[in-house]
């Protein structure tokens, strides 16, 4: 056995490496058209117009109209996205708490509805559960906020949004000869830095993440895992085989969750139901380290976007697991 073990570990790294790349060229299929679409969008009138029309709502969350801004860009793209619209704004802690709870449950729709295609989740009916959520945590978080931080910084200041929107480049308003920046440029040289950077960061966690995979598998470590963990898999309501890309998803990501759950589900077919209730998880809470380290330091309160978002993502399954018709 001991002679056999080098062998046994080449061959999962050779196999996870293999996979690696090509689940990640099957993710890369999906999600470079759609960021390409989305940075396309930026240069556009279109998520300017979105932002003014849907301002005054921002007063249902206690926030003000500038915060449509954020949230906005956030449903197009990824929570850097959010953070970068949010420092041209002088938001406080609550808002910014509050912003990063909407958008934690309601972010990068295009891309993650494609993404979660691929892996079987019905796309219109986890983007409305989606939704609903980011209202519902929006309401809550805002309020609670609120009343933590005495409601000095999370009344609403403004209906309509300000800032850099208005003067941002637009490929329809730029013309040949004007002498300000061309913005097809811009657009072209964002494009092409983006592109790779997708690239490079999902083949940097994607292949490793693969070999580990092997490597628990090959040495039967994944059954240990999840048999110290029944009792969270019986409060989620899903096997054992389902705990790992939940896991996954939870720590890394919606994204690196799916293609876990890819490999998982070739070795052994998850049911439906298993697949329904890490969606309904994994879209209320995922990549909780990289994103509540993020909003922390962007000045939100990380007992919330961690802590709570955490919480809800484990109610919401809860209820989820004990309603059969919701389930199948």
């Amino acid at each position: 056995m001991k002679q056999n073990n080098p062998a046994k570990a080449l061959r999962a790294f050779k196999v996870g490496f293999i996979k690696g790349l090509t689940t990640g060229g099957r993710l890369l299929c999906v999600m470079l058209p759609i960021y390409l679409v989305v940075v396309f969008l930026t240069y556009t009138p279109v998520i300017a117009f979105l932002q003014e029309r849907l301002a005054p709502v921002m007063r249902v969350f206690s926030l003000p109209g500038d915060a449509a801004i954020p949230i906005v860009t956030g449903f197009f793209s990824d929570e850097y996205g959010v953070v970068a619209a949010m420092s041209g704004f002088n938001f406080g802690a609550a808002q910014i708490t509050t912003i990063a709870m909407i958008i934690l449950c309601f972010h990068s729709i295009p891309l993650e509805a494609a993404v979660g295609r691929q892996i079987g989740f019905n796309p219109a009916k986890y983007t409305v559960y989606r939704f609903v959520m980011a209202i519902v945590t929006g309401v809550l978080v805002g309020w609670l906020t609120g009343l933590l931080y005495g409601g000095a910084d999370s009344l609403p200041t403004a209906l309509a949004p300000s800032g850099s929107a208005a003067e941002t480049l637009s490929v329809f308003a730029w013309a040949p000869g004007d002498p300000g920046a061309n913005p097809w440029i811009v657009m072209g040289s964002e494009m092409l830095r983006g592109s790779l950077s997708v690239v490079l960061s999902l083949a940097r966690v994607i292949v490793p993440l693969m070999i580990v995979i092997e490597f628990l598998l090959a040495y039967k470590l994944v059954e240990r895992f999840t048999a110290k963990l029944g009792w969270l898999r019986r409060i989620l309501g899903i096997s054992k085989d389902a705990l790992l890309p939940l896991l996954i998803g939870l720590l890394m990501g919606v994204t690196y969750g799916a293609g876990t759950l890819m490999e998982i589900n070739k070795r052994t077919p998850l049911s439906t139901r298993d697949f329904t209730l890490i969606g309904v998880f994994l879209y209320a809470c995922h990549g909780i380290i990289e994103t509540s380290i993020l909003f922390a330091v962007a000045g939100g309160n990380v007992f919330f976007i961690c802590i709570v978002r955490l919480a809800i993502a484990l109610l919401v399954t809860f209820v989820a697991a004990r309603l059969p018709r919701f389930a199948k």
